[in-house]
């Protein structure tokens, strides 16, 4: 996917949106027949971003989350979880910490792999130079609230060293499920740069760690 934007100058946000969306349809179809074929019941949550010049397409399916840091403004949830609890504090019933205790807080009703197509939510940001971006799995924002996550990328040097430290969060708040983490930061070279894409992060861990409670997807 990254060859076909770095090779060409024609790429704009409908674009890039449209090539992000596919890639994920690929990847659920893939787990979809897997599925069929084995008879299982494999599943998944993803979010992935590309990043072209100052402009950010951001996906999402399950509760995976994409964040962004703004020193002037502090950090922000980019994506939307497909969760029974996001559902609930959209509506009203339970307030922002109760989703960390709720009963159904593992209940996802969307995923990869459960239907031949998926509907996946987009987002176009519009970056600035020293901007983060954080893309991470549940087992990092279950552990570690977002008031811990946004001081850890305000403290931090580089993005190595921020993805460290979420990561040993995230185990030290009980490490109850894997870790994924990818922090990106926008440089001052991408505001000349547009059709350059940021092709790979400066950190990714995703250490193994088995999950207390195995996430689960419910069809509402």
């Amino acid at each position: 996917m990254l060859p076909q934007v770095s090779g060409s100058s024609k790429w704009g946000e409908t674009e890039l949106r449209h090539l992000l969306i596919e890639g994920v349809q690929a990847a659920n179809q893939a787990i979809h027949r897997r599925n069929q074929e084995q008879c299982t019941d494999m599943g998944t949550t993803l979010t992935a971003a590309v990043v072209v010049g100052l402009t950010a397409c951001v996906v999402n399916v399950g509760d995976s989350r994409t964040y962004l840091y703004r020193d002037s403004v502090g950090l922000r949830q980019i994506t939307r979880d497909h969760s029974v609890v996001a559902y609930l504090l959209e509506t009203g019933i339970l307030t922002s910490e109760d989703i960390y205790t709720h009963p159904q807080r593992n209940q996802i009703y969307r995923s990869l792999g459960t239907d031949p197509l998926i509907q996946v939510d987009a987002f176009i940001e519009h970056l600035q130079p020293g901007d983060l971006l954080l893309l991470c799995t549940d087992g990092l924002w279950e552990m570690v609230r977002d008031p811990v996550i946004e001081q850890t990328l305000r403290s931090g040097t580089n993005p190595s060293e921020m993805s460290s430290a979420l990561l040993e969060a995230a185990l030290a708040g009980g490490g109850a499920d894997n870790v994924s983490v990818i922090v990106v930061q926008v440089s001052e070279a991408a505001r000349q740069t547009d059709r350059q894409p940021l092709a790979q992060p400066d950190a990714v861990e995703m250490p193994d760690s088995s999950p207390d409670e195995p996430k689960q997807s419910s069809r509402e």
